[in-house]
């Protein structure tokens, strides 16, 4: 029975539709990752503080992923009961999922403040690092063995990043003195290494790599079932970050967690949990590699759509820094 699920899997993989959908994933990636990086944008105050307590949103986030995988879990055991294969629960392999869970979440955090000190294209720009601590971490932990070249395109990509701050305060403006823009890089650097550490042990996990994992997992384990348990985590780390501010904060005890939501917050919560599924898709189906190169077209995307929207012309250094960034990252995907 469980070997069926396997090949059933594996033959799933093979077909050309499959190929279609992998395809598809990216794209649609592509397009909320923009889309949830203009949302957080807008869903700012004129001040460039935001309304609501920025903490729930990846609670929330958490939690619809974690009720959406839940669903299409019920719904694959029904209708592939013929061929399912056992779940597979051990506590260590279920404790493993705390720490990609933690990383995404530090992560997901980082994002409303750097959104808020740099701006939504410098952010999206910035973001890139990210592929170079991806890179690191997929060499040490899933021993994927580099080239020089794809090396090079990293520091390449690192250059190219920084090339687009050069003039800051011009792509920013006056509000920039009043923004804490070393809070803004250093929060940067902490999103790079804990997306990158999440997306490597998330791939990681999903993949099975291991026995310990695949004893865990059980054999042809669903990717519902993988996910769920990851959400699990990332709601309880955002529940104990909202217990944690709400002992902070003096303001409102017992209120409305949505206080302060807009229309784009709750954009940003769709949005968001959209990504985090097909990004586990693409982890188990393909690589980091391909998430990471999603994330690149949408820095283009979001750089192009900041300026329209504000009716300025793209900075001559942002320009730079996408060319630079765009070479890296084709160069990295081309060795």
């Amino acid at each position: 029975m469980a070997r069926d699920g396997v090949d059933g899997e594996n033959d799933l993989v093979r077909l050309p539709s499959f190929r279609v959908l992998k395809i598809a994933s990216c794209v649609l990636l592509l397009f909320f990752t923009v889309s949830a990086t203009i949302f957080t944008e807008a869903s700012k105050r004129e001040d460039g503080t935001y309304a609501y307590d920025t903490f729930v949103i990846p609670c929330v986030v958490e939690a619809v992923k974690l009720v959406v995988s839940s669903a299409l879990l019920a719904r694959e055991r029904v209708v592939h009961a013929h061929s399912r294969a056992p779940l597979g629960f051990t506590v260590r392999g279920f404790a493993a999922y705390s720490f990609p869970a933690l990383c995404y979440f530090v992560s997901n955090n980082c994002m409303f403040y750097i959104i808020r000190y740099l701006g939504a294209s410098t952010f999206q720009i910035m973001n890139n690092l990210k592929v170079l601590s991806t890179g690191v971490f997929m060499y040490v932990f899933l021993d994927r063995k580099l080239s020089w070249a794809q090396w090079k395109a990293l520091i390449m990509l690192v250059i190219g990043c920084m090339v687009t701050q050069l003039n800051a305060k011009a792509v920013e403006g006056d509000d920039a003195e009043n923004r804490s823009t070393l809070a803004g890089y250093a929060l940067v650097l902490t999103s790079a290494v804990a997306s990158g550490a999440g997306g490597v042990f998330s791939e990681r996990l999903l993949k099975g790599k291991g026995a310990d994992q695949q004893k865990a997992n059980g054999v042809g384990a669903s990717i519902h079932w993988q996910n769920m348990q990851l959400y699990v985590f990332g709601l309880l780390f955002g529940v104990i970050s909202l217990r944690m501010d709400a002992k902070k904060s003096a303001s409102s005890p017992g209120g409305n967690i949505f206080d302060g939501f807009n229309a784009y917050a709750y954009a940003t919560v769709a949005t968001l949990a959209i990504c985090g599924l097909l990004v586990s898709f693409i982890l188990k189906y393909l690589d980091n590699v391909a998430k990471c190169f999603c994330a690149a077209l949408s820095m283009l995307c979001v750089a192009l759509l900041d300026s329209a929207m504000k009716s300025e012309t793209i900075p001559l250094s942002v320009v730079l820094g996408i060319v630079l960034t765009a070479l890296a990252l084709e160069q990295y995907n081309l060795s």
